[in-house]
C-alpha cells in the first residue's frame, strides 16, 4: 500500500551543522496496517511522517502509494488523500471557524471546488450524527468556534475531520501527548474505534511504550534514522515493555536511556 525505498533526509546539507535524520530507510506498509512508531528523541519519527506528508522533500529514495510515485508530489496535493492529526490540538482545524464549518470543509475536501461552498440541512444532520458518535456533546455545539473547545474535544474533532472522507493514509503525530491521562485514554479509544471501523491504514507516533504495544497490529522502533525493530502479529500481542527494551538494547548494542519515553500508563 505504501512503500518507502531507501529514504534519506539530511538537514543543513554541506554545512558544519549537517544532520542526517533518516538513513537509507525502507518500509513496506500493507493496506489496513495500524503501525505504532516509537523511538528516542531525534530518532527521526516526526521527520518520517513529514516526509510521507510532503512537508519535507527527500535527499534520496522514493515514496510509492498504491504503486503511484508521490516522491515529488507537493504537500497540498497529498493532503487530498492523507489525513493527519498533530500533537498540538489547535492544528488540523481552523480555530476561528465553527465546528460545522470545519466539518463542511473536510467533507468537501475530495470534491471539485466550486466558487462557493455552503452548508445545507442534510449536511448538518449528517455532521450532527457523526459528532454524536464521539460522545462529547459536540452535536449540540455545532455553531461553537473551535478555539473555544477543550484540548480533548479539539483532538476528537480533528480525528473526525481527518477521517470524514476516508483517507488512503492517516498520520498521527503524538496526537495525545498534550492531553491529561483520562483524555488520552478517551482519544486512544476513539482512535482505535475509527481506524478499525473504517479500515484506515495508519501510522501513529507515540512516546508511550504501553500505548505502542497495545495499539495497532505492528510496532516499529526507530533509532538514529533507521528502523531497528518491526514487530507484528502474535509476537506483538505477547510483548511487554521489558521485552521491548531488551530487544532494542540487543539490536542497537547500547543501553536504553531515553527519559522522554513513557514506559507505562501509570506515569
Amino acid at each position: 500500500m505504501l512503500k518507502l525505498n531507501g529514504i534519506t533526509k539530511i538537514f543543513n546539507k554541506g554545512t558544519v551543522n549537517e544532520n542526517v535524520v533518516l538513513r537509507d530507510l525502507y518500509l513496506d506498509v500493507n493496506d489496513g496496517d495500524f503501525i505504532s512508531i516509537i523511538g528516542s528523541n531525534g530518532a527521526g519519527k516526526s521527520t518520517l511522517l513529514n516526509i510521507i506528508a510532503g512537508v519535507y522533500t527527500v535527499d534520496g529514495g522514493s515514496i510509492l502509494l498504491e504503486d503511484r510515485d508521490i516522491t515529488k508530489l507537493p504537500e497540498y496535493e497529498r493532503a487530498k488523500f492523507i489525513g493527519r492529526v498533530f500533537q498540538d490540538p489547535m492544528m488540523g482545524t481552523a480555530p476561528s471557524m465553527t465546528i460545522e464549518e470545519n466539518l463542511s470543509m473536510a467533507y468537501c475536501r475530495d470534491k471539485r471546488r466550486k466558487l462557493k461552498w455552503g452548508l445545507n440541512n442534510q449536511m448538518r444532520e449528517m455532521f450532527r450524527q457523526k459528532l454524536a458518535e464521539l460522545g462529547l456533546g459536540l452535536e449540540n455545539r455545532m455553531d461553537t468556534k473551535v478555539r473555544l473547545l477543550s484540548g480533548g474535544q479539539r483532538q476528537a474533532l480533528t480525528l473526525l475531520i481527518a477521517t470524514m472522507v476516508k483517507p488512503k493514509l492517516l498520520l498521527l503525530d503524538e496526537h495525545t501527548a498534550a492531553l491529561d491521562p483520562a483524555t488520552v485514554r478517551q482519544i486512544n479509544d476513539l482512535t482505535e474505534e475509527i481506524v478499525l471501523q473504517k479500515g484506515i491504514t495508519t501510522l501513529m507516533i507515540t512516546h508511550n511504550m504501553e500505548h505502542a504495544i497495545k495499539m495497532g497490529n505492528r510496532l516499529i522502533m526507530m533509532d538514529k534514522g533507521q528502523i531497528v525493530l518491526d514487530i507484528r502479529g502474535s509476537e506483538k500481542m505477547s510483548l511487554t515493555v521489558d521485552d521491548l527494551i531488551d530487544m532494542f538494547e540487543s539490536k542497537a548494542q547500547r543501553k536504553f536511556d531515553e527519559d522522554r519515553i513513557v514506559l507505562g500508563m501509570k506515569h
